[in-house]
C-alpha cells in the first residue's frame, strides 16, 4: 500500500512562507498537499503535492533591465530566467493580455509560479489546479502580477503540449490567467491578482475519494 492509500491520519494543505536571506522584499513559499499522521498539523508525513515559486514585492515591476530583480530571478532556475526575459521583452503583450495600460502603474510585487509537482498516485483529480487556488489565496493582494509557463515534465516539450496544459490551467477560471502569447510565447501565462480569492467549494483538507 503507497502512503496516499494509508488509512492513517489525514491529507491537508499548508503553505509555507520563508523570507530569502539576501533580499528581505523577497519570500519563498511552497503550497503542499501533506499527510499527516497525528491529531494536530505538527506531525506532517509524505509530501504529495507542491507549487513552488516566490513573490518580490519591491513597490515596483521591472522595466528594461534592472539588476535587482534579475539576481532574484536568475538565481532560482531556468524558468525563472526565461520569465524576467518575458517580463522585460514583452512587457506591451502582457499589457494588452491583462487589458492595462502600463505594468509600472498597475503593479508593484510579482509572482513567479516556478515548479508544479504531483505524486503519480493521486494525479488526476485536478491537484494542480487546486494547488495554484490555494496560492493565491495566500499571495493575493493589491497589485500583484502573477507569471509562470505551463511546462508538462520533460526536456524538449512541443509547443502544442505546452498550449494544452495552459488551457488546462486556462479552465479554471478564477485563477484569471491570460497566455502572454501563444505564438511568440507559448505556454506563458499571466494573472493579475489584486486580492485573496477564497473558493467556498475548497477546504483545507483534501478527500481521495472525494469529488
Amino acid at each position: 500500500m503507497d502512503d496516499s492509500e494509508d488509512d492513517g491520519g489525514y491529507l491537508a494543505f499548508d503553505t509555507r512562507f520563508r523570507k530569502c536571506p539576501d533580499e528581505p522584499h523577497v519570500l519563498d513559499w511552497t503550497v503542499g498537499l501533506r499527510r499527516y499522521r497525528g491529531d494536530t498539523q505538527d506531525d506532517p508525513g509524505k509530501l504529495l503535492a507542491s507549487l513552488t515559486g516566490f513573490l518580490a514585492q519591491p513597490g515596483y515591476v521591472p522595466e528594461d533591465h534592472d539588476d535587482w530583480y534579475f539576481d532574484v530571478f536568475d538565481m532560482r532556475s531556468q524558468h525563472a530566467y526565461q520569465a524576467f526575459r518575458v517580463l522585460i521583452d514583452d512587457a506591451s503583450l502582457i499589457e494588452k493580455a491583462l487589458k492595462v495600460d502600463s505594468l509600472s502603474d498597475e503593479f508593484g510585487a510579482i509572482a513567479h509560479l516556478d515548479r508544479m509537482w504531483v505524486d503519480p498516485t493521486v494525479r488526476g483529480r485536478g491537484l494542480g489546479l487546486r494547488l495554484m487556488r490555494e496560492a493565491q489565496h495566500a499571495l493575493g493582494r493589491y497589485g500583484l502580477l502573477v507569471i509562470l509557463k505551463a511546462h508538462p515534465d520533460g526536456d524538449k516539450v512541443p509547443n502544442a503540449a505546452l498550449l494544452r496544459l495552459a488551457a488546462y490551467y486556462q479552465s479554471d477560471k478564477q485563477l484569471r490567467f491570460k497566455p502572454v502569447s501563444k505564438r511568440k510565447r507559448p505556454g506563458w501565462l499571466v494573472g493579475s491578482w489584486q486580492e485573496p480569492v477564497v473558493s467556498e467549494d475548497d477546504s483545507t483538507f483534501f478527500y481521495l475519494d472525494g469529488p
